[in-house]
């Protein structure tokens, strides 16, 4: 008898203690276990009118529609093949539906998307609306700007309840993209705008790295191996690195002029780079340096290079060392990033630019010395040149030229091989090839400006003024208040 009377007092101070609290005020969130309907026992039993109200605003909240956007940080070319594959992943398949216009429907689009550089690196993707199951109505792609370059939007209005849906599809696309990027670790070229932005109506560019072979880099020892420690070094053994302090953040100039290898160092750094999975990005316009290196950290491991970056100068004298502000501005000391600018023109970019510490190394190609003629006229002669031919002459005569000049030297020396109903090339028809080819040049090179004798005069004092010594600048003088003297 007390211990129904106990239970009794127990029940109604339960009742008074769930009146107390405000069940329309307090957000009780739905779960699914189990078989049995579980309501809310803390900090009260929650009363079965109260739980039925609850699950109807649950119910309406699931019902409003919401609008979803999820950005992709991806090449929008890029996000979309991963878009792609997810859907397979999660649904089996991908499936577009005509996209509402103004003058009607229109039916589905499919991109045809390079993901090489060779003519069957090409994978259809569907672009535009596609029916997700679970989801009511249709969901589109579409692009945006962001920080690091146009991206991919995936967006649509939804149900409350459907939200989870695209979450789990954005999110695995998210993943593959990182993982199963088309651009990471390829070597591509990337078009800028003239207002420095990344051009997203031409995609990238794979370019074919095969066509250069680690033996076409041909200099002078010293040159050689300082590409090889700058450069090739911290892309081959990134870890060896790390481990002993040296920074995987880069910044490299390679000055000299026309036709010395500077566009050669850059495709045998996009092969290295393809060699050990890290991403080369070629611009076509150092105006889009900043966006590109945005643009790079991306994929982790990259290389952003730009040639000619000496063009920036004609707006303004500081502008290319303006190009070593922008690396530090949006690379971290820990960033994995190499950036290569080259440059025609040394003498147009500040000095300030060239001062240790702005930049990591200034490798200064210049035309090949003897040695490196003599090593550049077998490469070129293959197979058609014995060993034992000496080529120490017109390696001489053709000492100073740029690579471009000695192969074409090459060439015609086999027309002299042809002549003679040979297989195999001479040291005089190579001799023979590079006397035409010294004649040609200096032809090429000479001055052809009449100049008078006071502009020569004047040309000589200039040279002498900057370049000679106290004792002759005196007797210059001299001889010049003489001469006024004289005339007077």
């Amino acid at each position: 008898m007390q211990d129904a009377v106990k239970d009794a007092i127990s029940a109604v101070a339960e009742v008074e203690k769930a009146k107390k609290y405000n069940w329309d005020r307090l957000d009780v969130p739905v779960e699914h276990s189990g078989r049995a309907i579980t309501l809310p026992g803390d900090p009260a039993k929650m009363p079965i009118a109260k739980a039925i109200e609850a699950l109807q605003r649950k119910q309406a909240e699931e019902e409003q529609i919401v609008a979803v956007n999820e950005v992709i940080d991806a090449h929008p070319l890029d996000a979309a093949v991963a878009l792609v594959k997810a859907m397979k992943n999660l649904y089996g398949w991908a499936s577009p539906v005509p996209t509402p216009g103004f003058f009607g429907d229109q039916p589905p689009q499919f991109l045809s998307i390079k993901t090489g550089h060779r003519d069957e690196d090409v994978v259809q993707c569907p672009w535009g609306t596609f029916q997700l199951p679970g989801v009511t109505r249709p969901v589109n792609t579409t692009t945006t700007g962001t920080k690091k370059g146009p991206a991919l939007v995936i967006f649509t209005q939804c149900k409350q309840k459907e939200k989870a849906i695209l979450l789990e599809l954005a999110n695995e696309t998210r993943r593959i993209v990182r993982e199963e990027s088309i651009y990471k670790g390829k070597a591509i070229r990337i078009d800028v705008g003239e207002n420095g932005q990344l051009d997203i109506m031409n995609p990238p560019e794979f370019f074919d790295t095969s066509v250069v072979a680690e033996s076409d880099l041909i200099f002078n020892d010293l040159l050689r191996a300082q590409i090889e420690d700058s450069i090739l070094t911290p892309i081959r053994y990134p870890k060896d690195c790390q481990n002993h302090g040296v920074p995987q953040k880069r910044g490299i100039l390679l000055e000299g002029p026309y036709g010395t290898g500077k566009t050669l160092v850059m495709a045998m750094v996009a092969r290295v780079c393809e060699e050990n999975d890290v991403t080369f990005i070629l611009l076509n316009r150092v105006q889009g340096l900043r966006q590109a290196l945005e643009f790079g950290t991306r994929f982790g491991r990259a290389v952003v290079a730009a040639e000619d970056i000496d063009r920036i100068t004609e707006d303004r004298d500081e502008a290319a060392n303006d190009l070593v502000n922008v690396i530090d501005g949006v690379l971290s000391k820990k960033s994995q990033i190499m950036t290569i600018l080259t440059t025609n023109h040394v003498e147009k970019i500040a000095q300030v630019m060239l001062r240790p510490g702005r930049l990591d190394d200034v490798i200064s190609l210049r035309a090949p010395d003897q040695p490196t003629v003599m090593k550049l006229l077998r490469h070129y002669a293959g197979k058609l040149l014995p060993e034992d031919v000496d080529l120490s002459a017109p390696a001489k005569e053709l000492a100073g030229q740029i690579p471009a000049s000695i192969r074409e030297c090459v060439e015609r020396a086999k027309l002299g091989m042809i002549r003679r109903r040979d297989n195999r090339l001479e040291a005089r028809d190579i001799s023979v090839a590079a006397y035409s080819m010294k004649n040609h040049l200096a032809l090429l090179n000479r001055d052809t400006k009449t100049r008078s004798d006071a502009e020569v005069l004047a040309e000589t004092l200039h040279k002498v003024v900057h370049n000679g010594t106290a004792e002759q600048l005196v007797a210059i003088k001299e001889t010049v208040d003489d001469i006024y003297n004289t005339v007077n």
